[in-house]
């Protein structure tokens, strides 16, 4: 508003709402948690998945062990599917020793994490957006319910998902609460008289109020590595809180940036012990890679349809990817140069597309990880940053006053109301996909049909199911695709040895040899096969060369075990098994297999330590039970044998 007497504008700053009447914070909170505790209810009732599932749940022995025990294993470095996640085995440790190993107590403890993650995000952009609780409401109800966010929920290795968000965004609101911004106001209003800013007064307490904000971070980095960019998203919201980047606002950053040069350490070091980097790119492909990721997932964000639990790297033509992965670079800087000129008129714009970005940099596959060039699961976090552009947008539109703004503003309210039911409805549509393996892999067949590796999933869950005949002609077709995917034809070797096809499955065993000459894997399926086929000398010569590949390769030393046993070379196969069990103390199979030629040798006393140690490993094992009762017949021991 001009002045009288010529005298210079000023800038003026609205009084903070001190909080909303008649508890309106409460009911859309409250209606929020109802609306997303509806759309993904189903997760509660799904199986499940082969995919990691088997790795951190079903499949895990760390978690039927006493607590003194898998504690401190979990804290160790060891590492579940590529992953350092320390508390996260915590959590599924606690639900395995209270619940069982039924999918249904894990999949309730996921959804209860997602609906605290509702409640935090409400909390912070309540706190973030000056106490206005639409605004909160707006970006708490799409977080809770936008399909891109069904991964986290409804799959179970997810979990660590959800755990290390409750702990990250725990970890902001402490933060707000540390710079004095919980409740002030931070948004200057520009004065166009002078071009300035008005900068509120920094209300940053000392470095001790800070402890909160670090102890909420360290519990989320253990939850998850990605939690590495923490002190990053502190610096965002010192940007857009308009805090004064003075000495004290870096010296304060510097023990979160030394924790998270620590974990991404530790993160770099479990993904190259999974072997999980993908080498098959080059570095400028890779920069490619990058900003076609990052669309992606803006596309999905506005049109979250053809999701998929799986999302390829593109096939290349003679080194040449897609005409589009070209021109994604361009628009992609085309983007960021008009998010830069929105900083002239309001840091909004560009703190949530920041927020975006840095919440999805660590998996922009500058360094390839794994198969997919996507996932669904990384915008769990990221796209706080994009819905609260959007909510923030559609206050300030209801700030407005004039002629049509009730118009603008009841077009703006359908098309809320609309976009919600809409993702309501395709989030509880997705958590349907989810709920086998069967139906997920269904799906990813359906948006990639001529996948090689979604080929190579489906045949291989044929594969588990005994649908041997069915799973040949995936696993043929994945190989047609591509003639070098060993993973494929180690699949479609053991399907044909599912229908009794020696022949044919020996005859592939070459051909992917001539492929990976070097594999492993291979090469213990054909010494099995050679085995099988009683063509004994040329099983160990196979064998040998397997296991010097793999020094841990236990079915190797089983195979090349019995061949020399075929052969009556018992000693050998003694030897045989004796290198495998420093491996692999505890394996039953090598242990009863050990006893048995022992039992044949008549060194009775010594089978019978091997036997009993067999069937202490796993008390059901009915093999190593019969030969520990014919070791004792044979000692004239018939109490012990009926037993």
């Amino acid at each position: 508003m001009s002045q009288k007497g010529g005298k210079q504008k000023t800038a003026t700053v609205a009084t903070a709402q001190k909080g909303p009447q008649n508890y309106r914070w409460l009911l859309l909170l409250i209606g929020t948690l109802i609306i997303t505790f509806c759309s993904l209810y189903p997760v509660t009732k799904n199986s499940f998945i082969n995919q990691d599932d088997n790795i951190y749940i079903f499949d895990n022995p760390h978690l039927s062990k006493p607590l003194p025990e898998s504690v401190p294993y979990f804290f160790e470095p060891h590492y579940f599917s590529g992953n350092y996640v320390p508390l996260t085995m915590i959590a599924y440790y606690l639900v395995c020793q209270s619940s069982g190993p039924a999918p249904e107590s894990y999949h309730a403890l996921s959804l209860f994490m997602h609906l605290v993650n509702v409640l935090l995000v409400f909390w912070f952009i309540y706190l973030l957006s000056r106490r206005k609780a639409i605004v909160a409401a707006i970006v708490a109800l799409f977080f809770g319910i936008h399909p891109m966010h069904v991964e986290s929920v409804a799959w179970a290795s997810e979990l660590k998902d959800l755990l290390y968000t409750s702990f990250f965004i725990a970890g902001l609101i402490a933060y707000l609460r540390y710079i004095g911004k919980g409740s002030d106001v931070y948004d200057p209003i520009k004065d166009n008289s002078t071009n300035t800013l008005v900068h509120t007064k920094n209300t940053s307490k000392d470095f001790p109020a800070l402890i909160p904000v670090f102890i909420f971070f360290i519990l989320s980095v253990l939850s998850k590595p990605a939690a590495i960019i923490f002190p990053f998203v502190l610096l965002l919201i010192d940007f857009y809180t308009y805090r004064e980047f003075n000495k004290k606002v870096w010296l304060e950053k510097i023990p979160f940036i030394i924790v998270s040069l620590v974990f991404g350490l530790i993160a770099i070091k479990a993904q190259q012990a999974d072997n999980l980097v993908n080498e098959q790119y080059s570095f400028l492909q890779k920069l490619i890679f990058a900003p076609t990721a990052a669309l992606s997932y803006l596309a999905k964000f506005l049109l979250p349809v053809g999701l998929s639990s799986f999302y390829p790297y593109p096939l290349s033509v003679d080194g040449h990817l897609p005409y589009l992965y070209y021109i994604a670079p361009v628009a992609f800087v085309l983007l960021c140069y008009g998010v830069y000129r929105t900083t002239k008129y309001t840091r909004l714009v560009a703190f949530g597309f920041l927020f975006f970005l840095v919440n999805i940099f660590l998996v922009l596959q500058f360094i390839a990880l794994g198969n997919a060039i996507i996932a669904d699961r990384y915008t769990y976090v990221a796209y706080i940053g994009l819905i609260f552009i959007i909510a923030m947008g559609f206050d300030r539109l209801f700030q407005n006053t004039g002629d049509r703004s009730n118009t603008y503003k009841n077009v703006a309210s359908t098309i809320v109301i609309v976009l919600a039911i809409a993702s309501s409805f395709l989030t509880y549509a997705r958590t349907q996909v989810w709920a086998t393996q069967d139906t997920l892999s269904d799906n990813a067949l359906e948006n990639f049909p001529n996948d090689p590796i979604v080929l190579n999933n489906k045949g291989y869950l044929l594969l588990m199911e005994g649908g041997y005949e069915k799973s040949i002609a995936y696993l043929t077709k994945a190989i047609q695709l591509n003639p070098d995917y060993t993973m494929a034809y180690a699949n479609l070797i053991n399907s044909y040895i599912g229908i009794n096809d020696l022949d044919h499955a020996l005859h592939l065993a070459d051909t992917a040899l001539n492929h990976a000459p070097q594999n492993s894997n291979i090469l213990t399926t054909k010494g099995y096969l050679l085995y099988t086929k009683h063509e004994y000398h040329e099983a160990i010569a196979t064998l040998i060369k397997a296991i010097t590949l793999k020094k841990d390769n236990s079915k190797g030393y089983m195979y090349l075990s019995l061949s020399y046993a075929q052969l009556e070379d018992n000693n050998n196969a003694i030897a045989t098994l004796d290198s495998g069990l420093k491996y692999d103390p505890g394996n039953y199979t090598l242990l009863n297999n050990k006893g048995y030629i022992l039992y044949l040798m008549g060194r009775y006393n010594e089978a019978i330590a091997c036997l009993s140690a067999s069937l202490k490993s796993n008390p059901d094992y009915t093999t190593a039970s019969a030969n520990l009762a014919n070791c004792y017949r044979a000692m004239a021991d018939t109490s012990k044998a009926k037993n």
